[in-house]
């Protein structure tokens, strides 16, 4: 027996509504900072949060780290950003599976009901796209990159870092 799908059938991933906000007028609101291990996340994310207090009163940070770019969040790793943190930012979609990864996280954190926000390069942006629409949550808040960033010097992330932090924190607290 053959079967035949129609491509333009309906989509078989149900959709969930994004529509988290995190109060980004709270004195010292906890943001974690979760790296996806692709070289120089870490870097971008620690300088988001020394940005951070640019346009934040007093904000908390905690940076996490994986390893492995490729793949997603480990569930412990999750259950501890949600326990300690108020909105999430996940980084960085700078090629195909660390978009992928990035995005996947930032949706993770989403469904358990943590504001989230994934960093993707202009160059991965439509990917992003993709992935966040495949895994049914196709409004998960995302911020453009320039790309390259990673490589770029700790000099020129620092800056890109501080030019995307009014948007991250817009994002977090629901502003499209």
């Amino acid at each position: 027996m053959i079967t035949i799908l129609d491509p333009r059938g309906e989509a078989g991933t149900p959709i969930d509504d994004y529509r988290l906000r995190a109060d980004i007028q709270r004195t010292g609101l906890l943001i974690g900072l979760v790296s996806n291990g692709f070289p120089d996340a870490t870097t971008l994310l620690t300088s988001v949060g020394e940005a951070l207090p640019r346009v934040l009163d007093a904000p908390q940070v905690n940076i996490y780290a994986r390893r492995d770019a490729s793949s997603q969040v480990a569930p412990a790793m999750a259950d501890q950003v949600v326990a300690e943190c108020s909105a999430v930012v996940t980084a960085m979609g700078h090629c195909g599976s660390c978009t992928s990864s990035a995005v996947r996280d930032a949706v993770t954190f989403a469904r358990r009901g943590l504001p989230a926000v994934a960093l993707v390069s202009e160059k991965f942006w439509e990917s992003a796209a993709f992935v966040a629409r495949s895994v049914g949550m196709p409004d998960v808040p995302r911020v453009r990159l320039p790309h390259p960033v990673s490589g770029t010097g700790r000099d020129n992330i620092a800056k890109v870092a501080d030019g995307i932090v009014d948007e991250i924190v817009r994002r977090l607290g629901g502003v499209a």
